[in-house]
């Protein structure tokens, strides 16, 4: 009996994902005029933006990690001093450039979520979201998952320099590489995390790390579907990323790209992006619901059990 019921639970563990999947392309179905909206005004200037931050600073990147590789390889600590000098006035560079792009994404990304979640909210409740009540959610709500995504910045920041920290302390290559393997799925589990934390700061009246704890909480029973499913979205990202390294290696410069490139590829790979960031603020919500109905059955199996055992006194 015990065995049986193991492998119910990872059957269902391993089809709850698509569950996940299946119900959130329902409510999109329901919702598309709206969905659509967001991805054509508010996700694909996103995209574009980001599209072009990654296009004006590809080469720009390649020069820095190729002046680092040198500055470790010169024969004398002088020419590394050089080396490394150029490396960081280049890289001083490129954070300008990014700051310069860093608030027109970060507010159309916060409308982009506050949105979509609002949609999804609404429709997995049996209503019908418009635009005007999107737009008043983006006004109302924008406050919270602002402070959310600061914390989200935050902890995604000390975890990378907490990998590159021991990363640099370990020195035996297959130990290195199990201490990769080991962060790559560290990672995909905390962005679950914070992904459900982001949702939790928009649909609830909490923000910040009370927001995180709670969305990590909610995942209790559910948390390697949370891990599949974050690791599906960060994926397909991944993808999409990997196709535009790929379409700009080379000596050709981003200017060449762009008219090599075409329209089309162009707008092909900036939309499918877009809709990707969508996609997965939807996928996170209805996942957020889910891990809030078993939370309400568990709940209510608990108050039933202590309502037996205080009769049976």
């Amino acid at each position: 009996m015990c065995g049986g019921a193991k492998v119910r639970g990872l059957f269902w563990c391993c089809i709850f994902p698509l569950k996940i999947v299946f119900d959130s392309l329902k409510i999109f179905l329901r919702t598309k005029r709206l969905f659509f909206f967001i991805f054509f005004f508010v996700s694909v200037p996103l995209s574009f933006l980001i599209f072009s931050v990654f296009l004006s600073t590809c080469h720009l990147r390649y020069k820095i990690y190729h002046l680092e590789a040198v500055a470790l390889l010169a024969p004398t600590r002088f020419e590394a001093r050089h080396v490394w000098t150029e490396s960081r006035e280049d890289a001083i560079y490129l954070l300008r450039i990014k700051a310069l792009f860093s608030v027109p994404c970060f507010l159309l990304s916060l409308v982009t979520a506050v949105a979509s979640v609002h949609a999804t909210v609404l429709s997995y409740n049996g209503k019908v979201p418009t635009l005007q009540s999107a737009t008043a959610a983006v006004k109302q709500n924008w406050k919270r998952p602002s402070v959310t995504t600061i914390f989200i910045y935050a902890i995604l920041l000390a975890f990378a320099l907490l990998q590159r920290i021991l990363a640099a302390l370990t020195p035996w290559p297959q130990l290195r590489f199990i201490l990769l393997a080991i962060g790559s799925g560290v990672d995909v589990y905390l962005m679950a995390v914070l992904s459900l934390g982001l949702v939790v700061s928009i649909a609830e009246e909490r923000f910040g790390w009370e927001a995180i704890k709670v969305g990590s909480g909610l995942m209790a029973g559910r948390r390697f579907c949370g891990w599949v499913l974050s690791g599906l979205l960060l994926l397909v990202s991944g993808l999409i990323r990997g196709k535009m390294e790929e379409l700009v290696e080379g000596p050709i410069s981003s200017s060449e790209f762009l008219s090599s490139m075409g329209a089309a590829g162009k707008m092909g790979i900036m939309c499918v992006y877009g809709a990707a960031v969508v996609w997965s603020y939807l996928v996170t919500t209805v996942f957020y619901f889910e891990c809030k109905r078993r939370h309400g059955i568990r709940e209510l199996e608990h108050e039933e059990d202590d309502e037996t055992g205080i009769s049976m006194l």
